[in-house]
């Protein structure tokens, strides 16, 4: 007789597959204002497992997906696997992990908005009770100023509608955040000359690096909209910084020339197509030479109806 070396995993798994079980576990289990908000006429069985390689070692998972308040959701019910005596560590995170797995699963499936999960675990391990804790909080060094930090609206810097003045107050980070905020203005030379005259570009220049110097300066003439206003633009820069003319122009020369060796791959790109087409077309006037089907001929040398008639 076969023995299998997984008989819990394979009894939780034929168990819950029986609806009728996974209703009164849920039942049983979840607290009885939010079954009361399932719609089990919706609750059905998927074929999803999230489940990543090392996530597999110690669950096993089934998944069913339900409506809750009309929304969509999933209720995943994860197994600790009986191969562990004892509850691996981090096990809120690895829930995390895995609610985070179904939910980016449901977008990929074409989903706009993110589902519901409600996980449940179930635990028949040798230690009794589950010696692990269920809130990630406290798989932080200080759970207290996790929870004040973590799992928050994230902080968002709007530039766009920054006031000028409340970003001129942020030190050497100011010239960054101007730059950034006026890079999609067509007159950017009005907005560089602007951080000249309140001495924003002087007070970040002069207080970092000369790499960051040359960084600004690329960065500042590659977002300038036309030749002309480059010009303008880096004129503002030696102006500013009449002693780091040296550093100002290395960085503006070694721009123009990444911008020549870009026109230089464009332009071999474009002898190199030149170049096939070429030899498609005299491949097809052959075929047509051999009265070969016009599709045919379209099919293999992939040539529009327009290079054809021009045979």
């Amino acid at each position: 007789m076969s023995i299998s070396h997984q008989p819990h995993d394979k009894y939780f798994k034929a168990s819950l597959k029986e609806r009728q079980i996974a209703v009164d576990f849920l039942k049983s289990h979840l607290q009885p204002d939010l079954y009361q908000r399932l719609d089990l006429s919706t609750l059905h069985l998927t074929d999803k497992s999230l489940l990543t390689p090392d996530f597999v070692e110690i669950h096993s998972d089934i998944v069913y997906r339900c409506q809750f308040d009309g929304k969509d959701g999933y209720i995943p019910i994860l197994f600790l696997l009986e191969a562990f005596s004892t509850a691996p560590t981090h096990i809120a995170f690895r829930l995390l992990q895995y609610v985070v797995n179904l939910m980016n699963d449901a977008l990929k499936a074409g989903s706009k908005k993110l589902p519901l999960v409600l996980p449940l675990c179930v635990y028949h391990g040798e230690t009794s009770p589950f010696p692990q804790s269920t809130d990630i909080y406290d798989d932080f060094d200080d759970p207290d100023l996790a929870r004040a930090m973590m799992f928050k609206p994230f902080s968002l810097i709007d530039l766009t509608t920054l006031p000028e003045e409340m970003i001129r107050q942020h030190g050497t980070a100011a010239l960054m955040e101007m730059l950034l905020k006026y890079a999609r203005e067509r007159d950017f030379v009005r907005a560089v000359s602007q951080l000249k005259e309140c001495e924003t570009l002087t007070i970040s220049l002069t207080r970092t690096t000369e790499s960051y110097l040359r960084t600004v300066v690329r960065y500042a003439l590659s977002s300038a909209w036309s030749e002309n206003q480059a010009e303008k633009v880096l004129k503002v820069f030696l102006e500013a910084l009449p002693e780091k003319r040296e550093v100002i122009m290395s960085a503006a020369q070694q721009l123009e020339q990444r911008g020549e060796q870009r026109g230089y791959q464009k332009a071999l790109q474009a002898t190199y197509a030149d170049a096939w087409k070429a030899s498609k077309i005299e491949d097809a006037r052959k075929m047509v030479d051999e009265n070969l089907d016009i599709e045919l001929i379209k099919r293999i040398t992939e040539l529009t109806d327009d290079d054809l008639r021009n045979l």
